[in-house]
């Protein structure tokens, strides 16, 4: 998955004032930062701010090359490993007629006939007609556009599916699959908002007690005209630029626009297909690069611990044999006793020897001390590491 690129400091040198560093290091396949950080390393002077917008008479004179030999690593990415995505065949773009849209509806598409039923029997909201949890195609309008949003969806829907595009509603949104990808329309009307001047307040009555009016609390603050003005909108995450809002204007509605929206489709759908395997591309480059970086964490983890077991070991092993000279003196001391102090001693000594032993790492085996094997827990991620031990063998 990763490739070993080395060079040596007469070559990047001679590179790096040839190329510009962005340039260079993206050749290589690394970042620029990267690269300037290596060549600053390694003592490789590197062309001044502003050095490639001079012309070349006024350019400073090229330094001395580098007197060191030692080669120049870098670890890249092999993008030949990586799967080869296959190009899809270019099919040229049909002429297609201006689409018109009926003045009055005539055999409806389903999905339009099941979006009238819904929108006639809606209760209103801040202007707009409720469709939520209906399932029905999604228009954010008022009443007055009923018509005109059922003609501009029966024309757009039945054009679509000419060209092979499939329509579906799921959870309150409007999809539409284009060459294997779906985009999310929905037809949303400009309101205007107004705000109700409140009431003139009632006169007062004479010698009547005060009490306070809440009546202004539970009354409208402000209503919602219909413009007229409809936008199509195109739910999908494209690449930059891509134009996925239509709206009516001065120079033509939405009905004129109709042969633009369903190339629009297609064009849209490219972009998303474009960037979700780019996105799917740089996944799989984050994924290599995090399993090269939890290998050399856990190569790192498993020294960590085999340097701990080993002071361990060493530790133990002094104080056994610490313990072994003790068990000797303490025979020596009690030679010259009575014998039933001997024998207390001796009892004493083959039960101080096992406990000496059962802390000699080296008793009865040495297989626990030279084994190499570190196991490392499951949910080891390496993140939170030292990047060096300081003083190890005083921990």
């Amino acid at each position: 998955m990763y490739k070993i690129v080395t060079f040596s400091p007469r070559e990047l040198f001679d590179k790096v004032w040839e190329t510009p560093v962005l340039k260079l290091a993206q050749e290589i396949g690394i970042s620029d930062v990267a690269l300037s950080k290596a060549c600053r390393k390694a003592g490789l002077p590197l062309p001044p701010r502003g050095h490639w917008a001079k012309p070349v008479s006024k350019r400073p004179r090229k330094p001395k090359p580098p007197t060191d030999e030692r080669p120049l690593t870098f670890t890249v990415l092999d993008r030949s490993t990586l799967p080869v995505r296959s190009a899809a065949p270019v099919q040229p773009k049909a002429v297609r007629s201006v689409i018109e849209v009926p003045h009055i509806l005539l055999a409806p598409h389903p999905l339009v006939s099941k979006w009238l039923k819904c929108v006639n029997a809606a209760k209103r909201h801040e202007g707009y007609l409720v469709t939520t949890g209906k399932n029905v195609l999604d228009a954010k309008i008022s009443i007055g556009l009923i018509d005109r949003c059922a003609l501009i969806f029966d024309a757009l829907i039945k054009e679509s599916e000419v060209l092979g595009f499939k329509w579906k509603v799921t959870d309150d949104k409007t999809l539409v699959e284009v060459n294997g990808e779906h985009l999310g329309i929905k037809l949303v009307e400009r309101l205007n908002k107004h705000v109700i001047p409140p009431p003139p307040p009632p006169a007062p009555k004479r010698n009547a007690r005060w009490e306070p009016d809440f009546s202004m609390l539970r009354s409208p603050q402000f209503e919602w005209s219909s413009t007229g003005e409809l936008s199509l909108q195109i739910d999908a995450r494209a690449e930059y630029g891509k134009r996925k809002n239509w709206t009516d204007t001065k120079t033509g509605k939405i009905e004129e626009k109709l042969t633009s929206i369903l190339d629009g489709f297609g064009s849209i759908a490219e972009s998303v297909k474009a960037l979700r395997l780019k996105n799917e591309e740089d996944r799989r480059e984050r994924m290599a690069q995090e399993a090269v970086r939890l290998e050399r964490a856990k190569r790192e983890e498993t020294h960590r611990r085999l340097r701990h077991r080993l002071v361990k070991n060493a530790k133990r092993w002094e104080q056994s044999q610490r313990l072994r000279a003790f068990i000797q003196a303490t025979c020596y001391a009690s030679a010259d006793t009575s014998e039933q102090t001997q024998q207390q001693t001796a009892l004493w000594v083959a039960w101080a020897t096992s406990q000496a032993n059962l802390l000699d790492p080296l008793h009865p085996k040495t297989s626990s001390v030279t084994s190499l094997t570190v196991e490392i827990e499951s949910w080891f991620n390496g993140y939170g590491m030292t990047r060096t031990e300081k003083d190890w063998w005083s921990e």
